[in-house]
């Protein structure tokens, strides 16, 4: 019997009665069977309803029928509105995507606003295989195939063991109103889809079919957890940070045997899918350079690591140095000094210090990341060089290209900031006036 079902769940991990369980309430059988259960065995209950607005006038009757049924029964109830379809199209995710993103962080903020211990949904058995399906088709690896988890952290589906038919059973038994989302029945989407097309093909081919996927969720968990655990020693072993680069060496990852599965894990984390970690193995034969993306994170395939760096939304930075001024505070940090040549002057060789010819230099200099087709003359040249030919011979990776700063006078290159200053403003035999500075 359900209640019973639950009841040793929550036992299960502790659970009391006297503590604050916030409910997810959606309307439907699941949720509604859940809320039934809980206040039957004497749980302290709130609800939490989300108003998606997908479905015009029917998501409104949804919010209208949830909250008769807790003011009838003196249950708590909070809801919340969203505009799900503009955070679709602002994240370029599905709608289901959004409205997955949307109600968790709101729940979460809930429990965490008002004090709740745990967080309870109605997901069944039904659902995860549902899951395991999605899952499959999206390429997400072994972690995605394991089912859903009955406890994590302080969220707990207490009715996973149960199918959607007996569900809807208890509800038919005990007077329980529910609604029918109709878009459930809409196979556009691919939830649905699985659910009438998939799934009934699976039930004749083996008619213990829920049964056996459940054994077969207990067996891939035991796998992935073993699975885990080398990944989590290999993660140990080979990657590096510096500031806010994650460095993956090639020839490590490249080495592995579960070298997709690997770096798949790797980079799961910063949103890499699997169709593009088949992309970036298959770069490890070609030229350094290549780029990969997620919405948040850029992967670079450098010489001998994949450098993976947060993506920035920022224009572009110009900072402009009048004449007298004596620091720059940011972004980069330089101090500024103009003095006088005496016999006591000894030239930097030190190319975080340059020292310029004060006098050949035009106010106000400029600061800002090089372009393509920058030109200077490096020091003890007396031709020009493309900077990307410079950074070249400087092995710079291309995540270090990007974050270069050059010093311009006018539209000259006087300085390729920690790294080299221009042949034409050198201090020379000439140079009455010394320009310093310093990072």
């Amino acid at each position: 019997m359900i209640p019973s079902g639950v009841d040793k769940i929550l036992e299960k991990y502790q659970v009391m009665p006297s503590d604050r369980i916030l409910v997810a309430l959606s309307g439907g059988a699941d949720s509604m069977t859940l809320l039934h259960a809980l206040s039957t065995l004497g749980y302290n209950c709130a609800a939490a309803h989300c108003n998606f607005h997908l479905r015009d006038e029917e998501s409104d009757e949804d919010e209208r029928f949830v909250v008769d049924y807790c003011l009838g029964r003196n249950i708590p109830l909070h809801v919340k509105h969203f505009n799900t379809r503009e955070e679709a199209e602002k994240k370029g995710i599905s709608i289901e995507m959004a409205a997955r993103n949307l109600r968790y962080q709101w729940f979460w903020h809930l429990v965490e606003k008002e004090n709740f211990l745990w967080l309870v949904t109605g997901h069944h058995g039904d659902d995860m295989i549902e899951t395991f399906f999605l899952n499959l088709a999206r390429g997400t690896g072994v972690r995605g195939l394991r089912g859903m988890r009955e406890c994590h952290n302080a969220l707990i589906r207490p009715l996973l063991a149960f199918r959607r038919k007996e569900i809807e059973t208890y509800c038919h038994q005990n007077g329980i109103p529910y609604r029918t989302d109709t878009s459930n029945f809409d196979t556009a989407f691919q939830r649905n889809n699985i659910r009438h097309n998939v799934l009934p093909v699976m039930e004749m081919l083996n008619p213990s079919f829920f049964s056996t996927m459940m054994r077969n969720f207990s067996n891939i968990d035991d796998v992935w957890q073993v699975f885990q655990n080398r990944v989590d020693e290999i993660k140990d072993q080979i990657l590096a940070r510096e500031g806010e680069h994650l460095l993956i060496p090639i020839r490590l990852i490249n080495d592995l045997p579960q070298r997709e599965s690997v770096l798949f894990e790797i980079l799961r984390p910063y949103g890499f899918k699997g169709a593009t970690i088949s992309e970036i193995i298959e770069s490890f034969d070609g030229i350094p350079g290549k780029q990969f993306f997620s919405h948040r994170y850029r992967l670079v395939r450098d010489r001998y690591n994949l450098i993976l760096v947060p993506l920035e939304d920022h224009e572009e930075e110009v900072i402009y140095i009048e004449n007298g001024q004596d620091e720059v505070t940011g972004p980069l940090k330089v101090r500024i000094k103009q003095y006088e040549i005496d016999e006591s002057f000894i030239f930097s060789r030190d190319p975080r210090c340059v020292h310029l010819d004060a006098d050949c230099v035009d106010f106000p200099l400029q600061l800002r990341h090089w372009e393509r087709g920058d030109l200077f003359r490096p020091l003890g040249m007396v031709q020009f060089k493309k900077l990307s030919d410079f950074f070249v011979d400087e092995k710079l990776s291309r995540i270090e290209k990007e974050k270069v700063w050059l010093l311009l006078s006018g539209e000259d290159v006087v300085w390729v900031v920690g790294h080299r200053i221009d042949d034409r403003y050198k201090v020379t035999s000439k140079t009455k006036n010394i320009l310093e500075f310093r990072i």
